[in-house]
Formats: C-alpha cells, sequence, structure tokens
C-alpha cells in the first residue's frame, strides 16, 4: 500500500493503525523477478493529507446479519462480535459458500496449528518453497506491479476455482492511488525467495476489485475521513495459463470461505518493511482474532509484517501437515500496531464468479 495512505490512516484512526502495503522495487529481468537482498527498499514520499469530510458507509451486495445463517461452519461469524461497526461501517455479508483446497483437508477448530507469533519469522525453513507439497508455502507468491511511476510489490495467494487461474489478494494491489487507475503490469511469482522463482513468473490477464471500494476509496482520496474501503479492500486476478497448464495444476489451490466466519489464522506473505525485504515468506500466527478496531469493518491480528504483506490471505483452519485451510479475509492494512483484513462474504464471491 502507498504511503498516502499510511499518512490519513494515522490521521483518521488516531495512530490505532499504521497502514502497510507496496514496496517499490527495481524493474525485474525478463521472465523472472529479481534483487539482491541487500538493495534498500525505498518507499513512494507522502503526499498531502485528506480533510475531514464525511463518511458514507458502502452497502455489501447482500444485507449483513449478526445471526450465523449459513450452514457452513468455519469459525465465528465476524469474530463474535457484530458486523456493524462503532462508527457505522459494514462489512461483507455472510454467504454460504466455501471452496475446500485442492489438497489435503482443512481443520475446522477453535485456535490455530502453528504457535501463536507476531514477529514476521520465515514460514516453515526447513520447507523449501519449490518442492513443498504444503499449500502454505507452494500456493503464496509476491506480486510484482508496474505503473509509470515505479514497480511496487504485494502477496498473493492462489485459491481452488473453477478455471484453476485466480489469485487472492487486496483491491489497492490492482488499483492504483497515484494514477486512480489499474496498475500497467502485474506478474505473480508463487513460492518466490530471494530472485528464486520455482513455478515460473505468471502475467495478469483480468481482474476484479468491488465497486464499493472503487467508491469509498475515491472518497478518501479526495479527503473525506471516510475508511469504508476498509471492509472492501479485497480483489482477485486471474492469469493467463502457461504451456497449456494453470496455475492450480502447477501450485495447487489454497481454500476460501465466504462464509465471514473465522477462527484463528496464519499470515503467509512478503513484507518489506524495516526489517524485512520482501525476499522471503514470512509469517504471522494468531489464535483469536479481533473485529471492529478503530471503528473499521476488520478483522485484527498481532503482527508487524507491514509493506508488501498487503493481499495475504489470513488461512483459517490450516492443518499444518498438507498448509490446507480456508482464506477468510486479506490483509489490507497494518505495521507495528497490528495487522487488519476485511472478512470475505457475498460481495467477493460474486466478484470471484465474474472472473472464473
Amino acid at each position: 500500500m502507498r504511503t498516502t495512505r499510511l499518512a490519513a490512516a494515522a490521521a483518521a484512526l488516531a495512530a490505532v493503525l499504521a497502514v502497510g502495503g507496496c514496496v517499490i522495487l527495481p524493474p525485474p529481468l525478463p521472465g523472472e523477478i529479481t534483487l539482491p537482498p541487500t538493495t534498500p527498499l525505498p518507499v513512494p514520499s507522502p503526499t498531502t493529507q485528506p480533510q475531514q469530510g464525511e463518511a458514507l458507509p458502502v452497502e455489501p451486495d447482500e444485507p449483513i446479519t449478526d445471526a450465523d445463517e449459513t450452514g457452513a461452519d468455519t469459525g465465528e461469524l465476524y469474530a463474535g462480535s457484530r458486523g456493524e461497526t462503532v462508527d457505522g461501517y459494514l462489512p461483507d455479508a455472510a454467504f454460504d459458500m466455501v471452496l475446500e483446497p485442492t489438497r489435503g483437508t482443512a481443520a475446522v477448530q477453535p485456535g490455530i496449528a502453528l504457535p501463536v507469533h507476531d514477529g514476521g519469522d520465515e514460514l516453515l525453513p526447513a520447507e523449501a518453497n519449490g518442492t513443498s507439497r504444503n499449500l502454505l508455502l507452494s500456493t503464496v507468491g509476491r506480486l510484482e506491479l508496474s505503473t509509470s511511476e515505479g514497480d511496487f510489490t504485494c502477496t498473493g495467494t492462489v485459491i481452488n476455482s473453477d478455471s484453476g487461474l485466480i489469485v487472492a489478494t487486496a483491491a489497492h494491489c490492482i488499483f492504483d492511488d497515484e494514477t486512480r487507475d489499474w496498475y500497467d503490469r502485474i506478474l505473480f511469482a508463487p513460492g518466490y525467495e530471494r530472485g528464486d522463482t520455482p513455478y515460473g513468473v505468471w502475467e495478469a490477464e483480468r481482474w476484479w476489485v468491488p465497486e464499493q471500494y472503487l467508491e469509498a476509496n475515491t472518497r478518501w482520496l479526495d479527503g473525506a475521513d471516510d475508511d469504508g474501503w476498509m471492509g472492501f479492500d479485497f480483489g482477485f486476478i486471474r492469469f493467463a495459463p502457461q504451456g497449456g497448464r494453470t496455475l492450480e495444476q502447477v501450485v495447487g489451490g489454497q481454500g476460501i470461505s465466504f462464509t465471514a466466519e473465522t477462527n484463528g489464522v496464519v499470515i503467509a506473505g512478503y513484507p518489506g518493511n524495516d526489517p524485512f525485504d520482501s525476499e522471503v515468506l514470512r509469517h504471522c500466527a494468531e489464535d483469536r482474532l479481533s473485529y471492529g478496531a478503530g471503528g473499521d469493518a476488520n478483522y485484527g491480528a498481532d503482527c508487524v509484517m507491514g509493506d508488501g504483506a498487503s493481499g495475504s490471505g489470513w488461512v483459517s483452519n490450516v492443518d499444518l501437515a498438507t498448509g490446507a485451510g480456508h482464506i477468510t479475509a486479506v490483509y489490507s492494512n497494518g505495521g507495528d500496531t497490528g495487522a487488519y483484513g476485511p472478512p470475505l462474504g457475498v460481495t467477493a464471491w460474486n466478484g470471484l464468479q465474474s472472473l472464473d
């Protein structure tokens, strides 16, 4: 996420959130993404802060409910809280749909399989990303986003889908705040580690973000004190096949839940905030999420991962042996004070259907 979003979130939430996101990188070599680990990672300069204005909550595709009405059980609805926040912001609405992981079985239960951890240590360092069958390692990759202003990174996760070509990420990793337009080019390297791209580099052909995000984000960029975008900062990217094969055929597909429910989560991504360098897959693990911090429609977790971790899947119900689980949210904003991500529901499901 761009530094402009950092400044405004700090003003709007009185330093409750320190917003993270994408980090600038030099252009990649053709066909691969490379960056020496010791190369400094500059960040775009901040612009002027937005002024106070009227917040106008955006609505999901269907009305939210505070009662768990979905048949699928993937955890607690809105982490056991009311959906509408104290500031009147709304999350996505629960929808009775779960796409299971392509291998292994999600372990639906409270808590999380990994030890609770907020420090961003390397994820499963004993296993090599390029040869592991663990879905936590094979399906997560680094996104490189290109514009006339420079190149930036985020994180994405391959999900189980009809086409086998879909990656879940954050909306702000698809739509560029500086140009108020789509990124010119998006590349994805699953299993990326220090310049190594074991599963190749894939190029985006289509993408989707919620209209709710674009509407609220436009008001926010125009200076309104409006955090409605935070509840809809999710999106999907469809990547072109390679050699007649899909992403899912090559790396597998993580499960994804649209029930707006969660247990504990593993957040896996490529942070670039100090002391990280966006070169290694790192993680946080939270056994019980909060919801509604700062009045925003986001889950909250203790996690210091920031720049570059945007778009990381919040994987609930993880079976550690296979890495199988359910993505229930994606990393939207955060940093030293914690990580925040919007629940996925019917709006996200409708968007996936339009792209898949």
